[in-house]
């Protein structure tokens, strides 16, 4: 008794939960109202009516309601009326304005004490530069009536008849289906369903497989609220059809197929929607999603690198043939790596059954070795190996060379293969199988060459870096060369003559020479340069004749001969000047005579001072300047150069001017021209 007691309250509880449940049902969304914008320029009759009505269950039918008025005002009441004439069923609605605002309405059935709140749904005027007003949209599935009966429908305003309307609910035979349309959008992969109005049906993809179409679940479409539904699918096979029927129990379903019989671009994806099973250790299953009878494809063993890669890299001679659905692979070999590759319709598939499980019987490892690859091999029973090199070429490894073999005597756990190489690329392979017992399928080896191909690349970079700086810097010296040589050649050379052997003179004559050398690329000569040079010209001709020499050959070319001047020299000279004597007629050989008389007692007298070829250099030059400032050339080619703190510039102003009153005595010219032909300088 107590079960049974337990049993009648689950019994009622259950149909209370039901009740309950259907109550929400009814009430959720039976009454949605939308304020929308309306052209005012579009005549519109309102209010504006339309009835429909869809099956929910048995011979019960919904009765739904659109009615589209202005809005209404906060006095205003609206009272819709509903009579089902044959059983005279009479349902009342009442709708007012809320009391708090315009955005909420209150709904009332008649004979109830209790009012529901109906928020109103506003649209967005996207056309604001057209002249619009609101218009209520109110739509309403509030009652219930039976298949073939007919019910009258009022809308009042407070006692004035709005508008009225008839329906009748059509009781569909029972072969009845939807009416619609499939269009195809196939590189999209989707179907647009479009049907017909005041229906109320379901539609979903299924597979069409012989009798039985198996898919997706369905969705529930309300024509009245949108006509058109868009269905994506995953892939694209032949049998993929849409299936639409109405809502109502048992209803006949219609099935629509657009794909069967069309020719789908690269053959769809047959392969990639279908699945390769392992059954044991000998049985491969392929499983489809449509009829496996119309799909004959071409299936081999390849060989996969890297597991989840793309690239498999075919195996000569091991094709797979299909026999009841199923592909005998008791004789393959079951590595890892192992894979199938199936061929259809111009599209290929990688499957990788062997991957879940370790079912390989043996392991091989290659290493490279010196003119040579050694393979190592390992098995767990006796058998015999083969290996043969191979260059992967198009998904291919094409066999090179011959083939070479080796017994695992029983056992033994290891042995080690030598292959040799007789060339060498950059896509050498070795493929290596068990020759006895045989298997099918062979492992297929290639060597990694990248981190040696970047090292060669990195050295090789490195050599051309090296390379391409070494020839920019000899080209740069080259070019610098050159442009030193040309340019000394456009310059004239300077003779640089020293006029004591103080040390701070030689320093200040040396940098001179080498400032005039260096930066302004001239052809410097010196005294002291030649000296201590390889060339013995100096040695072997003497100061004096070596000076002779150079002052004619820089002459020749327009160069210049400068005399750095120095106070020993000045003094020298002005003793020289007080000695000289006799009348203006005999000046110029008198002026020569004691010079060279000079000269001769002062190289004497710096000799036994000190063993120097300062002095007869500076002394023959200033023979030379004298002996060209009395000749027709005025002193041209001629210079002196002092020193700052050595000797001051009025002293070289006084030789200047002593040697320009001799010339004013013995040329033609006028004193201007002389004092140009004698230069002076100062040189900080």
């Amino acid at each position: 008794m107590r079960g049974r007691g337990v049993l009648m309250c689950a019994v009622v509880a259950l149909h209370l939960f039901l009740l309950v449940s259907a109550l929400e049902s009814h009430r959720q969304n039976v009454l949605v109202l939308r304020k929308k914008w309306c052209n005012v320029d579009k005549k519109q009759s309102l209010p504006w009516m339309k009835l429909s009505a869809f099956l929910v269950q048995g011979s019960d039918a919904r009765v739904r309601l659109r009615l589209r008025l202005k809005p209404l005002s906060a006095n205003v009441t609206l009272r819709v009326e509903f009579n089902e004439l044959a059983i005279r069923n009479f349902s009342t609605l009442v709708i007012q304005i809320g009391h708090h605002g315009n955005n909420t309405i209150w709904r009332k059935q008649l004979f109830d004490d209790h009012s529901r709140k109906i928020r109103i749904c506003s649209c967005i005027n996207k056309h604001l530069d057209v002249p619009r007003e609101h218009v209520w949209e109110l739509q309403c599935n509030c009652f219930m009536a039976q298949l073939g009966n007919t019910f009258h429908v009022a809308v009042y305003d407070f006692n004035r008849t709005l508008i009225t309307h008839s329906y009748t609910v059509q009781c569909p035979p029972e072969d009845l289906v939807p009416v619609y349309n499939v269009t195809l959008d196939i590189f999209a992969k989707r179907f647009i369903v479009d049907t017909e109005t005041g229906q109320k049906v379901n539609v979903r993809l299924c597979y069409q497989n012989h009798a039985v179409c198996n898919g997706f679940m369905s969705h529930e479409i309300d024509t009245d609220l949108n006509h058109t539904v868009t269905l994506n699918f995953p892939y694209l096979v032949p049998c993929l059809c849409v299936q639409m029927y109405y809502t109502v129990g048992d209803a006949k379903r219609h099935t629509t197929c657009p794909l069967k019989d069309k020719i789908l671009p690269g053959g769809g994806d047959v392969l990639s929607s279908s699945s390769l099973k392992l059954y044991g250790r000998s049985n491969l299953k392929w499983k489809h999603l449509c009829p496996l009878a119309q799909f004959k494809p071409a299936v081999s063993l390849c060989w996969q690198h890297t597991r989840n890669h793309s690239q498999c890299i075919s195996v000569q001679n091991s094709t797979l043939h299909m026999t009841d659905l199923k592909y005998n692979v008791s004789d393959v070999d079951k590595h890892a790596h192992m894979c199938l590759k199936f061929f259809l319709n111009g599209s290929h598939q990688v499957f990788c059954p062997f991957s879940s499980g370790d079912l390989s019987e043996w392991d091989v490892t290659v290493v490279p070795g010196s003119r040579c690859l050694y393979v190592q091999l390992s098995s767990s029973i006796p058998a015999s190996f083969a290996a043969q090199l191979c260059v992967e070429e198009k998904g291919e490894c094409v066999m090179k060379e011959n083939v070479h073999t080796v017994q695992m005597e029983e056992g033994a756990r290891d042995v080690v293969l030598t292959v040799p190489l007789q060339f060498f690329t950059s896509r050498l392979c070795v493929q290596v199988w068990r020759s006895e017992p045989a298997l099918r399928g062979r492992r297929i080896i290639c060597l990694d060459y990248t981190h040696r191909r970047w090292g060669l690349i990195v050295a090789a970079s490195l050599a051309l870096l090296v390379a391409i700086t070494t020839v920019g810097i000899l080209t740069y010296n080259l070019i610098k060369r050159q442009t030193s040589v040309w340019r000394s050649a456009q310059r004239k050379p300077i003779l640089l003559v020293c006029s004591s052997d103080d040390t701070s003179h030689v320093s200040a004559v040396c940098a001179l020479a080498y400032g005039l050398q260096e930066e302004l690329r001239l052809d410097v000569r010196l005294a002291q340069w030649a000296q201590c040079g390889t060339q013995t010209s100096l040695a072997q001709l003497g100061p004096a004749p070596w000076l002779y020499g150079q002052c004619q050959q820089v002459h020749s070319v327009g160069g210049m001969v400068l005399i750095a001047w120095s106070p020993k020299a000045q003094q020298t000279f002005l003793k020289w000047r007080e000695s000289e004597g006799g009348g203006k007629a005999d000046k110029e050989q008198k002026d020569k005579v004691l010079l060279e008389e000079w000269s001769d007692k002062q190289g004497q007298r710096w000799a036994e001072s000190e063993s120097s070829i300062t002095a007869p250099v500076f002394n023959a030059s200033l023979i030379s300047m004298w002996a060209g400032l009395q000749s027709e050339r005025h002193g041209q080619g001629f210079g002196l150069v002092c020193f700052r703190g050595l000797s001051g510039t009025r002293t070289v102003v006084l030789v200047v001017a002593e040697a320009s009153s001799e010339t004013e005595r013995m040329a033609s010219s006028d004193s201007s021209e002389t004092r140009q032909d004698v230069s002076s300088g100062t040189v900080r």
